[in-house]
């Protein structure tokens, strides 16, 4: 009896360390727990995609964030983020960090639903793509992005220009890297789509799309800036 509590706690012990190493234990568990980072913050969405961009919270998200203003930009750098779902793709929302009912402006944002993540800063900045799904307001973890849980089989994915990303909320994003994440067999959707559109943006020495400031210290252009098309000419009669 006594050799056999010995062999209990021992395992137990044992299931502590993998809890330590990120492998995973406890009463509930499905199976090994990734270790990476779970990012937090109020308003984070965990349901089914597509996501709207969260603006309830946004203001709240930022200050925890404490990433650089924008306004004044001297960094500009472009990814490209590619969701898809039982191999179908799945757009980002538009205008990701950009409120302008309140007046509130990221330097980490997207303008439309392509999948480009603008990074526009003062200086250079290790922005994160833990960072960017904050400012989106939806949950990401190594094994969860918003509703969808699990990973490989067939269930998540990451791939960073084409090869498998692990602890994806820490990624460090570089210019021009191409981020897919894809939930559903493996070989459902592609791990290293077209970035055509990264290079139709890098177009004007990367100012193709800025919006924060125009180059070599030009006047000031908000993204929450809109402008109006310009009337027709009256037809001549």
């Amino acid at each position: 009896m006594l050799r056999r509590k010995s062999i209990t706690l021992l395992a137990g012990l044992l299931l502590c360390v993998a809890v330590t190493l990120g492998v995973g234990c406890g009463s509930g568990s499905t199976g090994p727990v990734p270790a990476g980072l779970v990012i937090s913050g109020p308003g984070l969405q965990t349901s089914q995609p597509p996501w709207a961009a969260e603006y309830t919270h946004l203001t709240e998200r930022l200050k925890q964030l404490g990433l650089p203003p924008g306004g004044k930009e001297t960094f500009h750098h472009h990814a490209l983020l590619h969701i898809y779902v039982h191999g179908l793709l799945t757009p980002l929302a538009a205008n990701i960090g950009l409120d302008p009912a309140r007046g509130v402006e990221s330097s980490l944002h997207t303008h439309d639903h392509t999948g480009i993540i603008h990074i526009e800063a003062p200086a250079p900045y290790n922005y994160t793509l833990g960072d960017f799904f904050a400012v989106w307001g939806v949950k990401l973890g190594p094994a969860q992005v918003g509703g969808l849980t699990g990973l490989g089989a067939d269930k998540l994915h990451f791939y960073l220009n084409g090869r498998p990303l692990s602890n994806p909320a820490a990624h460090v994003m570089q210019n021009n890297d191409s981020i897919v994440i894809g939930y559903g067999a493996d070989n459902s959707f592609p791990h290293a789509p077209s970035t055509i559109l990264l290079k139709a943006v890098e177009g004007k020495s990367g100012a193709a799309l800025a919006c924060t400031s125009a180059p070599n210290g030009g006047t000031a252009k908000s993204c929450l800036t809109t402008t109006t098309p310009s009337s027709p000419p009256a037809s001549k009669k």
